[in-house]
């Protein structure tokens, strides 16, 4: 891990990491800022909230400072500006009224020397940081936004044109990984060369289980557990691990322990009737847990489940953070044979793919046909695969890109940067919509 380092002069970089949404359960940026923080940055989290605005510090003394998002004005803003009324229009200016919302929260509390800015909807106010503090913007792209699992063609279009628009401005480019970084370099030439940086995970030895996952879904001690943990969201393979718990041995257990969209369908699985024993229920569901607890929950599960469909290039590129909390809670897994996640489980042997069409009864014969000794083969792998794939693998990278933008930046007038953004961003010209 590096060591802190300062400027000539002895100055840390004061750091504003922004995002559109309620921060606790995004991984990625909570990992990025305390990267940061340890090496001794000022660090400040900005994010989007739809109750009251708050402001906590985190336990590794990161400030998070969480803005009301207020939508009440989309339609009088289309109106003043005399765009076009449409879905289109509304989106457009929702989503600057949003990144407008954030910068407005980071100029009130810091002046940054670096803003890291998290998925598309924050560049909608590129030229804003810009223009008002003259700094290196790094963009940080978790997704293909313009091919987001079904995505709507209207929303698409926009995010497309959020990033088209504010490309200019980028000063830094981080995504997951090469098929995704690929990607945006076809699309959008002018990007910087992009830092590869995988949702990996901090490495911390996984703690000894003491039944707590079990206990919740009220399932017998040596019951197994096919886990599926995060958002409820269509077109990650729910609805085929649904089905296919309606044939799996009665020594294992479909589990969720998340949010979201589909609750009620896994709900209505959960009330089913079966024949099965007491303890050993086909499919139980449990509240989400604290991002920081939980490996003390994740690692009580057989094998843990990442069945996205293939519905756009976001998902046959993704490399979910799954992919790296599962292992690093000594469990193997099971996912669809898509290009990122196959590449990583079978280099490691971490766990098994299945093929794309998520056929539910195949599903249920693979994990059927698990036997003891492949579990334990995988789990033991699992082990070597979360030592080398560590968060601090990756750390310097990020580390480092802040590093050398802060210090280019230093290093020459910040009036200057600012008249050659100015003057960037005339040439660029403002998207007129009509």
């Amino acid at each position: 891990m590096l060591k802190s380092r300062t400027f000539a002069n002895g100055r840390q970089l004061k750091i504003a990491c922004v995002a559109h949404n309620g921060i606790r359960h995004d991984a990625r940026v909570l990992k990025g800022a305390a990267s940061l923080k340890a090496h001794g940055h000022d660090v400040h989290i900005f994010g989007l909230t739809a109750d009251q605005p708050e402001d906590f510090v985190l336990p590794n003394n990161v400030t998070v400072h969480l803005i009301h998002r207020d939508l009440s004005d989309v339609k009088a803003r289309i109106t003043r500006e005399q765009l076009p009324p449409g879905r289109e229009n509304a989106i457009w200016t929702s989503f600057r009224i949003q990144g407008e919302t954030i910068f407005e929260g980071v100029r009130s509390t810091m002046t940054p020397d670096i803003v890291h800015m998290h998925d598309h909807l924050t560049l909608a106010a590129s030229s804003n940081y810009k223009e008002t503090f003259g700094c290196p913007l790094v963009w940080d792209a978790h997704e293909i936004y313009e091919d987001l699992a079904s995505i709507e063609t209207v929303r698409a279009n926009v995010n497309a044109q959020v990033i088209q628009d504010n490309v200019h401005n980028v000063d830094g480019f981080i995504t997951l990984n090469s098929s995704i970084a690929q990607y945006y370099h076809r699309r959008y030439p002018n990007l910087p060369d992009a830092v590869l940086i995988p949702n990996a995970v901090v490495r911390k030895t996984p703690p000894v289980y003491d039944g707590r996952l079990h206990s919740a879904a009220e399932l017998e001690s040596d019951q197994k557990i096919l886990l599926f943990q995060g958002g409820y969201s269509p077109n990650r393979g729910i609805s085929a691990l649904l089905e296919a718990s309606q044939h799996l041995s009665e020594q294992w257990t479909l589990v969720f322990m998340g949010w979201g969209k589909l609750a009620d369908e896994i709900a209505s699985y959960t009330e089913s009737a079966t024949d099965r024993p007491r303890g050993r229920p086909q499919v139980a569901m449990i509240p989400s847990v604290p991002h920081d607890d939980l490996l003390n929950w994740t690692t009580g599960a057989t094998l843990g489940a990442i069945p996205y469909e293939n519905t756009g290039l976001n998902h046959l590129y993704c490399s979910p953070n799954k992919l790296w909390e599962y292992p690093a809670a000594g469990v193997p897994v099971l996912a669809t044979d898509l290009p990122e996640m196959s590449q990583r489980i079978n280099k490691y042997g971490i766990g098994i793919t299945v093929p794309e069409d998520l056929n539910p009864r195949t599903i249920a014969n693979t994990v059927n046909a698990l036997s003891d000794s492949n579990l334990s083969l995988m789990k033991q792998r699992c082990e070597e695969f979360a030592i080398s794939e560590d968060w601090s693998s990756y750390e310097d990278q990020l580390v480092n890109l802040h590093l050398q933008l802060g210090i280019s930046a230093h290093d020459r007038p910040r009036s200057w940067y600012k008249r050659l953004s100015d003057l960037v961003t005339r040439i660029a010209g403002t998207r007129q919509r009509r």
